[in-house]
């Protein structure tokens, strides 16, 4: 929402007023990823499938972890193409989502993804996990719900452990900062509300621990920092102000779903990974777009 608020409505901001196809078709064009992007979705995707192996007891195909990532990567490169020829059949035109992907590029995709998916088994809490020094572990889907008030968020963590009297909340991720921002700190912090809410669970903030597992400079950087009351607290309050900021932004567009009232993306590099860029006013020029956008926002406002 941040990034853009236009992306975002078109994804959320529409499931009120209608549903079926036409939100389904909205969602896949939003969800539209580069194939970089669907490098990381496949190396998270066989990180956690290593992991959930170990858990059953299951031996590794090692032999078999480039196919996977092959098949990963693929398949979401057809998925795609329905969604690209819908778009293309609306414009009436080529579209800048279409991707043809070389046999040269996909190989050296699947490399990097390779590489970074071996020195994860050896970054902690992964090694940890894999050679049996922790016992009591499980992974959690990212669809996970958690209530807060009237909401449904999805704060779940990725790898959960338990260490002596505390509880570890992992959040994996394939690309990002070292060291987390202030409030991607709190974002973190917010999978402690998963933790108290789950049963079984410490009722304790600071019986909870969150770590990061992050790509960043080419290697796996791991930060934790236990949590405490004010930072779950700050977390909740971001989160409050951030479903604030959403429910605006809905009320803004108005019973005609008016698009035109929407702010676009801050930075150029938003665009270029955006599935709807061959309909945003913000796809072609970004900067005349924000001030075009800017011209139709005022002359609502002075309208009323």
């Amino acid at each position: 929402m941040e990034k853009c608020p236009r992306a975002w409505a078109l994804k959320y901001g529409f499931k009120r007023k209608f549903s079926g196809n036409f939100n389904r078709h909205l969602i896949n064009i939003s969800d539209w990823s580069s194939p970089w992007r669907l490098m990381q979705r496949a190396l998270r995707g066989v990180i956690i499938e290593r992991l959930d192996l170990h858990a059953k007891g299951k031996d590794w195909p090692e032999n078999d972890l480039a196919a996977r990532i092959r098949h990963r990567i693929i398949g979401s490169l057809e998925r795609q193409k329905t969604t690209v020829k819908l778009v293309e059949l609306r414009l009436g035109n080529i579209s800048k989502l279409r991707v043809k992907i070389e046999n040269e590029e996909l190989n050296r995709l699947i490399e990097i993804a390779c590489y970074r998916f071996h020195s994860a088994m050896k970054s902690e809490p992964i090694a940890s996990i894999l050679r049996g020094d922790i016992v009591e572990w499980f992974s959690c889907s990212r669809l996970e719900k958690t209530k807060l008030d009237r909401w449904d968020l999805h704060v779940a963590p990725d790898i959960v452990w338990r260490q002596g009297r505390n509880w570890h909340l992992l959040k994996l991720t394939v690309q990002g900062a070292a060291i987390p921002v202030k409030h991607r700190r709190l974002e973190i912090n917010a999978m402690v509300l998963w933790g108290l809410s789950r049963p079984g669970m410490p009722v304790m903030t600071n019986r909870f621990v969150v770590e990061t597992l992050t790509w960043n400079r080419g290697e796996w950087r791991h930060w934790a920092e236990h949590a405490h009351d004010k930072l779950v607290d700050d977390a909740t309050k971001l989160i409050k102000a951030d479903m604030q900021a959403m429910t605006e932004l809905y009320h803004k567009m108005g019973d005609a779903c008016d698009l035109s009232q929407l702010p676009l993306a801050d930075q150029k590099r938003t665009c270029r990974n955006c599935g709807h860029i061959d309909t945003c006013p913000g796809g072609e020029d970004l900067q005349r777009g924000r001030l075009e956008q800017s011209a139709l926002e005022m002359a609502k406002a002075s309208s009323n």
